[in-house]
C-alpha cells in the first residue's frame, strides 16, 4: 500500500506474529528500494508465509524484490530482522542495523553489512532519500528508529504502539531506557507514525495531533 510519496507500507494481517514492514521504493541508485523490517520467512508458530505475502504485496504494487537494495533492521529480533538474509540472497541488497543488535541478529546466522549509528543517513545516487537515525534502546540494546523529515514519517519499530509499547523483559530489555526513547521521539514533528507490529489497531498512525495523542497516552499511562 503506498502510504505517502514513494513509501509504502505492508502492514501485517496474518493471525501469528510478524512485523509491518516499509519500503522506501526507487531510492535508490538503480531504481532499487528499501525495505525497512522484512519480518519472518515463516512465522514460527502458524507456519504462515511472511516473505511471500511481503513480497506478493510489493508486487501488486509494482516493486520486484530482486530490486531491493538494502534492508534496514530496526533491532536484531527474528520478526523484524529473519527474512533480511533471504533478500539479501535474491536481490544482492546489503544488510543494515545497529552494531549493538548484532549478537540478536547473527540468531538468523548471517552477517551485517552496514552499522547504522546516530545521525544523518543520505541514500540514493542523486541523494533521494535523507532519513535521520535515532538510537532507541529500552526494547533491545540497538533499536534504532528512523526519521523521515521530508514527509514528517517516523518509523517506530517497537519502541511505540497504538497505546502501548514495545516489551522491555526480553534480554537487553530496559523499561528506563524505552522510557526515555519514548519522550526523546515525542519530540520530533510527526504527521505518520509507523508502528513496528498491528496491535489491536494497523499500527498506521496519522495526523499530527492523533500521534501527540498517542505519544501522551503512553507516557501517561505506560510508566
Amino acid at each position: 500500500m503506498k502510504l505517502v510519496s514513494d513509501l509504502h507500507a505492508y502492514v501485517w494481517d496474518g493471525n501469528d506474529n510478524n512485523c509491518n514492514t516499509y519500503v522506501f521504493a526507487r531510492c535508490l541508485k538503480d531504481g532499487r528500494h528499501v525495505v525497512i523490517d522484512p519480518g519472518h520467512i515463516v512465522t514460527p508458530y502458524v507456519r504462515e508465509p511472511g516473505l511471500d505475502r511481503l513480497t506478493g504485496g510489493m508486487e501488486e504494487d509494482g516493486l520486484d524484490a530482486k530490486d531491493i537494495g538494502l534492508v534496514i533492521a530496526t533491532h536484531g529480533h527474528t520478526d523484524h530482522c529473519e527474512a533480511a538474509d533471504a533478500l539479501r540472497q535474491r536481490s544482492g541488497a546489503l544488510v543494515a542495523l545497529h552494531q549493538a543488535d548484532e549478537p540478536l541478529y547473527r540468531r538468523c546466522g548471517e552477517a551485517v553489512d552496514v552499522y547504522l549509528e546516530e545521525g544523518d543517513l543520505e541514500l540514493g545516487a542523486d541523494l533521494k532519500l535523507g532519513l535521520r537515525v535515532y538510537h532507541s534502546p529500552g526494547h533491545s540494546p540497538g533499536h534504532i528508529a528512523l526519521y523521515w523529515p521530508a514527509e514528517k514519517a517516523l518509523i517506530g519499530g517497537d519502541v511505540i504502539f497504538h497505546r502501548a509499547t514495545g516489551r522491555v523483559d526480553l534480554p537487553g530489555g530496559s523499561a528506563k531506557l524505552l522510557q526515555q526513547s519514548i519522550s526523546r521521539l515525542s519530540e520530533l514533528d510527526v504527521e505518520y507514525l509507523l508502528c513496528g507490529h498491528p496491535y489491536g489497531h494497523p499500527g498506521i498512525i496519522e495526523g499530527r495531533e492523533a500521534v501527540r495523542r498517542n505519544f501522551d497516552y503512553v507516557k501517561r499511562n505506560m510508566f
